[in-house]
């Protein structure tokens, strides 16, 4: 292998690293803040987001795995976890009784509006205040290229 090629090769074994440590530092701090303020998790975090999000539709469980990167089982105990401190309610679908659907509850709401500010807060602190207006949009830029 050439000097090219190894070059390419460490140039993606940096940008890898990089994004995984920047990202591991946000994730730690957002975990921390709505686990104290909120005593939330990440996951849960995630769920009642997605929740809210798509509050005007039937969510089944199996929807909420394109918010969470859980096994069903794990994401089954979530669930379960949620709803035993009243931020969700399960039910049967219309039309399909072995499907479950689940809704936010009032408190489930409640909490999600106060969540949402913390990890805005905390996003913004820990990421966002860290670039300039330009480099902020090149940094959502990127990203955005990334997701895709």
């Amino acid at each position: 292998m050439g000097d090219a090629g190894r070059n390419a090769i460490d140039a993606c074994t940096l940008a890898w690293q990089t994004l995984r440590l920047a990202h591991d530092r946000v994730a730690q701090r957002l975990g921390a803040e709505l686990s104290r303020e909120c005593g939330l998790a990440i996951n849960e975090f995630d769920v009642l987001l997605y929740l809210r999000w798509h509050a005007q539709e039937e969510v089944r469980i199996s929807a909420l795995l394109d918010a969470v990167p859980l096994s069903q089982p794990a994401l089954s105990r979530l669930v379960a976890r949620l709803e035993a401190r009243g931020l969700l309610s399960r039910s049967e679908a219309e039309g399909d009784g072995r499907a479950v659907v689940v809704r936010l509850t009032e408190a489930g709401s409640a909490l999600i509006e106060h969540a949402i500010v913390i990890h805005a807060r905390t996003v913004h602190e820990t990421l966002i205040d860290k670039f300039s207006d330009a480099e902020r949009t090149a940094l959502l830029r990127t990203l955005s290229q990334i997701g895709q």
